[in-house]
């Protein structure tokens, strides 16, 4: 029973501060400067007078193309929820993350990437889904958020998670975010930050072994953050499991049904 209630504690601990907050350094969302207006939209010019001279043809305008209007997208649509993808999971209710300000580690990985001067601007809808966890092991638990971002911070985005030196920003960043003991006397050993190649339908996967301790001893995790960036969409996915990586067939199912959403924008 007591070691139950201390699983329980670092659980807590994990996705109240640290799947929250450290392990979302580069959070699937921050849209950067203004989205430009495509010349298409802007207002035609004035008509040209009975007494115009008329253009040479070299010199006239080119032909307008006609733009399909922008859809208005919800985060919400995008995150994972229940389905068969998620048998053998309970979910609760989903909620805002407290710490998921954490705009000045991103500057730092950014920077470490080569991408100076990261200052997006925030989404223009964003969502944190359902905590889904798995009925027979409590500490496999899977969470995901959602962003609406302009097509350029999707792009800057997805050239940070797969920049070769993201796995080694992405741990020093970490590391300096957890050290030392936290409010609730848990104290992070960075095992390992690995960087396999991206599963089918997403972008990038960064796989984070720890070892987290208490006074009753060590306990060691895996976090697997899968990011997602198509269209205007970003997508983070949060995979926690105890000692081991996530079962590889269940976590391909959870990114298939949010890859599948993403494809309807």
């Amino acid at each position: 029973m007591g070691g139950m209630w201390r699983g329980r504690n670092v659980r807590r601990s994990l996705c109240g501060g640290l799947a929250a907050s450290a392990l979302a350094i580069v959070v699937a969302g921050c849209q950067e400067g203004v989205i430009p207006v495509d010349p298409a939209a802007a207002p035609p010019a004035p008509a040209a007078s009975a007494t115009s001279v008329p253009l040479p043809a070299s010199a006239a305008p080119p032909a307008r193309v006609a733009v399909a209007p922008t859809r208005d997208l919800h985060a919400a649509d995008y995150v994972l929820t229940a389905g068969e993808e998620t048998a053998g999971f309970e979910s609760s209710g989903g909620a805002d993350d407290e710490n998921s300000d954490s705009s000045a580690i991103r500057a730092q990985v950014a920077a470490c990437v080569g991408v100076p001067d990261y200052n997006p601007s925030p989404p223009s809808d964003e969502t944190t889904g359902d905590t889904f966890t798995n009925t027979e092991e409590s500490d496999f638990q899977a969470i995901s958020r959602a962003k609406i971002l302009s097509e350029s911070q999707i792009r800057q985005n997805a050239e940070i998670v797969t920049s070769s030196g993201f796995g080694d920003c992405y741990r020093t960043a970490l590391e300096d975010q957890l050290a030392g003991e936290d409010e609730n006397g848990f104290t992070y050993e960075i095992v390992a930050v690995e960087t396999p190649p991206p599963p089918q339908g997403a972008t990038a996967l960064v796989r984070t072994s720890m070892g987290i301790t208490d006074e009753y001893g060590t306990y060691g995790y895996v976090f697997d953050t899968i990011y997602f960036y198509v269209g205007q969409v970003a997508v983070e996915l949060d995979v926690t499991n105890i000692q081991d990586v996530p079962p590889p067939v269940i976590e391909q199912g959870l990114i298939d049904q949010i890859a599948a959403k993403l494809t309807d924008q």
